[in-house]
């Protein structure tokens, strides 16, 4: 991949993670352990404006086959995707995993954003990272609904450092579905009252498992208010900027998405499975499945698919710069 700015370790903070699953340290606090042969470590960087970002860090036990960054969705964070990890390690892939400004660990208001492009300048961050930690090696992107719109904006910005790009049930038209009045206004509030409440989340909405919402609802670092009209905005703001954009798009591409979501209409994925200008691109639709196709009943068979998708592509090892 191209070379980033890499970020001095000394800027950072770390936690490890040892292998009976507590944080090193007095507090002894426990952490979740997302495979058995992966080292996790918990590290932080200063996003745009100072926030501190937080993220894990998933490392197999043999040699990388590459690196992937994984973007959450809205008002979660990235300790949900524990399982979909394990999958990933089982390739041999290291796995970056943030927790979003304004979500989870992370600083920042809840669930609120200054500009769109706060989040890809975080990311990019990020990537600096993990290039400086593992160079030269293969490198993905896997993002899940604002974090597939996250993800596709910021691969279109920076496709030259990736070598394919996941979505999942990615939010890239949010206004779909929506009436046109009730977006302009949206818009208008975004602007002027950017604080302003305007969208709360159904969880009922998440996945058809019952067991997944309610840990979802009940889950402490998730957030459970109402969504703010700035980020609703600047996601709207995103939105429109893709369908112009998606024919520079080359890069590998993988779509998975239920054709149950009603959180982020499947008509994403297919305006992105029309208009991107990439010849290698999977459109996976899963009947009747709801928005979180990695947490559905049938989500082993998901999971099947990106993995299926991943594995020749890793099967060559690390590239050169």
């Amino acid at each position: 991949m191209a070379s980033h700015n890499v970020i001095a370790r000394s800027a950072m903070i770390v936690t490890r993670v040892n292998r009976c699953g507590f944080a090193d340290g007095p507090s002894k606090v426990p952490a979740p352990l997302y495979g058995d042969r992966m080292e996790h470590v918990e590290s932080s960087f200063a996003g745009v404006h100072g926030t501190r970002i937080v993220y894990d860090v998933w490392t197999p036990e043999d040699a990388p086959t590459g690196v992937v960054v994984l973007a959450h969705g809205l008002a979660e964070h990235a300790g949900r995707y524990r399982h979909v990890i394990d999958r990933l390690g089982s390739l041999g892939l290291v796995v970056y995993a943030p927790d979003h400004r304004g979500h989870g660990r992370s600083g920042g208001k809840r669930v609120r954003v200054d500009k769109w492009s706060d989040f890809t300048d975080d990311l990019h961050t990020l990537f600096g990272i993990a290039a400086g930690e593992y160079p030269n090696e293969l490198t993905f992107l896997l993002g899940h609904s604002m974090g597939g719109a996250i993800a596709l904006s910021y691969a279109l910005d920076h496709q030259a450092d990736l070598d394919g790009l996941m979505l999942s049930g990615p939010a890239v038209v949010p206004s779909a579905g929506q009436p046109k009045a009730l977006v302009a206004v949206g818009k208008i509030l975004g602007r002027f009252v950017p604080a302003a409440p305007v969208l709360k989340l159904d969880p009922n909405l998440v996945s058809r498992d019952r067991d997944v919402v309610d840990a979802y609802v009940a889950d402490p670092l998730g957030y459970h208010g109402s969504v703010s009209a700035g980020l609703a905005a600047a996601l709207l703001g995103a939105g429109e900027s893709f369908p112009a954009r998606l024919p520079s798009l080359t890069i590998p591409v993988l779509l998975q998405h239920g054709t149950a979501d009603e959180l982020a209409d499947v008509s994403g994925s297919d305006l992105i499975a029309e208009r991107a200008g990439s010849d290698d691109l999977t459109l996976k639709k899963y009947d009747g499945l709801f928005h979180e196709v990695f947490n559905e009943p049938e989500q082993e068979r998901v999971l099947d698919d990106l993995v299926a998708w991943l594995r020749p592509r890793v099967q060559t090892g690390s590239v050169s710069s």
